[in-house]
């Protein structure tokens, strides 16, 4: 009877499509779906491709407005690095209907707040205004998405933004080279081993050519999703965002990016002289699970056991302890298909750099041979839980959550699942996750020397 049923459907939706033709498949993604965990909210589809998320929020007379393109410095080519970076500055300098940089005028002058966010797959634009500001700033983004002002005049002006704060990061970050050449030990490919804000040689190289493809082909409806969360009426929302946004044209099918092997080959021992960094310092690496597999859920509470948080085990041995190190940094790094446990820390000298390396081998033995303890294991359940809780506070923080995961998970309606996963992870599965993943096979050290 259950085949019969779904027999008929499959048959209606055949004969719908010849009758109705493509406008029949379109309407039915138009239809929202509700999901209630991790808070309440539904998605849809415009005609032209553009998913939308809604969460409303009462709580505060507030809403934030993001909208994510799925491009960012992977899809950038050799030579052309920094490409991602530039438009996202591009995108302030001005459209058919708003002059350069008023972007953010309009959006300060009603209280609001305007911000950017770029990484190696999303480029995100978000802002945070009073409730009756919905309008402007589905105006001011469906007004960049449609019309971006592409000229010489404008590029030469992002470029100098751009290449100043390459310049500002370089200062911010003595052991920046350091970082840039343990990506390239770590990711072989390179869409994920360049850096994300690319490099002052290309950047100035770049043509305005260069940078009306790159929109083109990626600031489309299609390939983006926008993100309303807090204080308004859904019904009027939903006429609003189909009125500024549905008639925008649909962009070209971009074909998924090919999965990206990385074929790492372990154990990898390198040496870094750099006479310009302030102390010795290393950096470590050990290649775990990727994001999408079913044991990614269990490094999530491995890195707050090991690396986050003043209780976790290295910081607790090596900054406070045994003071083998000034600064320790660290934690889960994911990329497409391919994850890392990374730390980076500073020594007074290349003794303690050695000492470190050892006492992390005893602690990283440790976590192999024993147990953890049900006490420890509720401490870094309790943190992950902490963060996560932490990270949705804001009607900004659950924008650029839902951004994130409508493009990197395959299904919005499983969120709820992935979040609970690390609450469950038991001490037997970190033991043997770690015997599998904390080899030699899988590290990578980096040493940095002054001399």
């Amino acid at each position: 009877m259950k085949e019969r049923l779904i027999l008929k459907k499959i048959i209606l939706v055949f004969i719908l499509t010849v009758i109705l033709g493509d406008s029949f498949l379109i309407r039915a993604q138009t239809e929202e779906k509700l999901v209630t965990n991790p808070f309440p909210f539904v998605y849809y589809h415009l005609k032209n491709g553009l998913g939308v998320i809604m969460a409303e929020d009462d709580t505060l007379p507030v809403i934030t407005i993001a909208v994510a393109y799925k491009v960012g410095s992977s899809q950038e080519k050799p030579g052309q690095t920094g490409l991602a970076f530039l438009l996202e500055n591009l995108m302030f300098q001005g459209s058919m209907n708003v002059g350069p940089m008023q972007h953010f005028s309009y959006i300060s002058r009603v209280g609001g707040r305007s911000e950017a966010k770029l990484s190696e797959d999303l480029t995100i634009f978000y802002q945070t205004v009073p409730s009756h500001q919905l309008p402007l700033v589905l105006w001011l983004e469906s007004d960049r998405m449609l019309s971006l002002n592409i000229s010489e005049e404008h590029i030469d002006r992002s470029k100098i933004a751009v290449l100043d704060e390459l310049v500002q990061r370089r200062l911010r970050e003595p052991f920046l080279d350091s970082f840039i050449i343990f990506d390239q030990l770590l990711y072989r490919n390179f869409s994920l081993s360049h850096p994300v804000l690319g490099t002052e040689e290309d950047v100035v190289s770049l043509t305005v050519d260069d940078v009306r493809e790159f929109y083109k082909n990626y600031y489309v409806p299609n390939n983006a999703v926008l993100c309303l969360i807090g204080d308004f009426n859904r019904r009027r929302a939903r006429e609003l965002i189909e009125k500024y946004f549905e008639s925008i044209p649909k962009g070209k099918t971009i074909p998924a990016q090919s999965e990206i092997l990385e074929n790492f080959d372990g154990p990898i021992f390198k040496i870094y002289v750099d006479p310009l960094v302030p102390a010795p310092a290393f950096h470590l690496a050990y290649r775990v699970a990727p994001m999408t597999s079913e044991d990614f859920p269990v490094f999530k509470i491995i890195e707050y056991l090991l690396i986050r948080g003043k209780t976790s085990w290295l910081q607790r041995r090596l900054l406070r302890r045994e003071k083998l190190v000034v600064r320790i940094d660290g934690g889960l790094e994911s990329k497409v298909n391919s994850a890392f446990l990374r730390l980076f820390a500073v020594a007074n000298n290349e003794v303690m750099i050695e000492r470190s390396l050892k006492a992390i081998e005893a602690e990283i033995s440790r976590l192999k041979s024993t147990l953890v303890s049900a006490e420890e294991l509720e401490i870094a359940r309790n943190k992950y839980r902490a963060d996560l809780n932490q990270s949705l506070e804001t009607t900004a923080g659950r924008a650029l959550f839902l951004a994130e995961m409508y493009f990197r998970y395959p299904s919005l309606e499983d969120i709820a699942k992935h979040l609970e996963r690390p609450l469950k992870v038991a001490a037997s599965e970190i033991v043997g996750l770690a015997n599998r993943y904390f080899t030699n096979e899988n590290l990578a050290i980096l040493k940095i020397r002054i001399r």
